[in-house]
């Protein structure tokens, strides 16, 4: 970012003036700074601040430069995937990014990230109904079952259950046609046009997204500390309030707590499965906890669960290797006020 010089170089009011001699028949006048004598101090600090060139630093940010050659594709088995610097949003590999795709449970992020937005009250509770069973992952409750808001994000978003987060949207009070048409409408203000949503949960394998759309929405959903604190959870105790009773949910993300994944670490994600899909994921991650070299991963079509946990541990460990991330500072340089 160039920082412009926003001072402008105008009329000054002068501290005093000198008049040229008189024996010319023109007076001229010039613009000059007096301070008084006893005051030396004060004359250098106006030549400093008006007179010297000053050398702004702004914008320092790290940005991934290639040094290895090496490639990756033949040794990793999901259909399509998308590997992005998270600070730059510089694409460091890609396989079929532009690849329509079902997205499964993926669609959770958005319907969370819609219901935060909404400002329903974590606090709040609601009824778990039997017409928000659709199949797949769910929570095991009777009919009526209640939760708090916020429990019904854990259920969505660590255990992936799918009437959790059929609930969750009935929290907004929208009915699940307008519910889905803000999750378009979301998708549209991002401009993706190959992304479509029909229903909440991801059951419906017409939700469709690419590995670079998904990426876009990742990188905007996962930006809320909400989110990230929700899908980097793996484990939780969820309170069934009309029972007094807690249920155990654990995280669909092994890489938050498999010992075979601590080389690296997870700052968030969602995995997604249906039999149409095959198992998706998106992941962010660093190579140790605040570490500026952040990825963004999105895997689609991967043979198993362990797969794709796998494919996308590879894909981070070779950015890693064959990426550089060099400091970079913007400059900018203000113009002396002198005439």
């Amino acid at each position: 970012m160039e920082l412009k010089n926003t001072t402008k170089t105008g009329d000054l009011s002068a501290y005093g003036s000198q008049q040229t001699s008189h024996r010319r028949q023109t007076t001229a006048r010039r613009l000059f700074f007096r301070a008084p004598t006893s005051h030396p101090v004060l004359v250098v600090f106006l030549f400093l601040c008006f007179f010297v060139p000053t050398t702004v630093f702004a914008n320092t940010s790290v940005a991934p430069e290639r040094i290895d050659p090496s490639e990756i594709e033949a040794k990793i088995g999901a259909k399509a995937y998308v590997v992005m610097d998270r600070a730059t949003g510089e694409l460091l590999t890609i396989k079929q990014e532009n690849r329509v795709w079902p997205i499964a449970s993926l669609t959770k992020l958005v319907t969370a990230s819609i219901v935060l937005e909404q400002g329903v009250s974590t606090n709040t509770k609601i009824a778990v109904r039997n017409a928000d069973n659709v199949g797949g992952a769910r929570l095991w409750v009777n009919d009526g079952d209640t939760f708090s808001v916020d429990d019904l994000f854990y259920a969505t978003l660590v255990a992936s259950a799918n009437n959790a987060a059929n609930a969750l949207s009935r929290a907004t009070g929208f009915s699940k046609e307008l519910f889905v048409q803000k999750m378009n409408s979301y998708a549209q203000s991002l401009n993706l046009s190959q992304t479509k949503f029909v229903d909440q949960s991801g059951i419906d394998p017409g939700n469709q997204s690419t590995p670079l759309e998904m990426a876009k929405i990742a990188q905007d959903v996962l930006q809320k500390k909400e989110m990230q604190r929700y899908t980097t959870t793996a484990q939780r105790f969820i309170r069934v309030v009309n029972q007094g009773v807690t249920k155990k949910m654990v995280s669909t993300n092994w890489m938050l707590y498999k010992p075979q994944y601590d080389d690296v670490f997870v700052t968030g994600g969602k995995t997604g499965f249906l039999n149409e899909s095959g198992w998706n994921l998106v992941v962010t991650l660093e190579p140790k906890k605040d570490d500026e070299r952040e990825l963004l991963i999105v895997l689609f079509g991967a043979s198993s669960r362990a797969e794709s946990f796998a494919d996308a541990e590879k894909l981070a460990l070779w950015s890693w290797d064959v990426y550089d991330w060099k400091s970079t500072s913007t400059t900018s340089q203000l113009s002396s006020l002198s005439q």
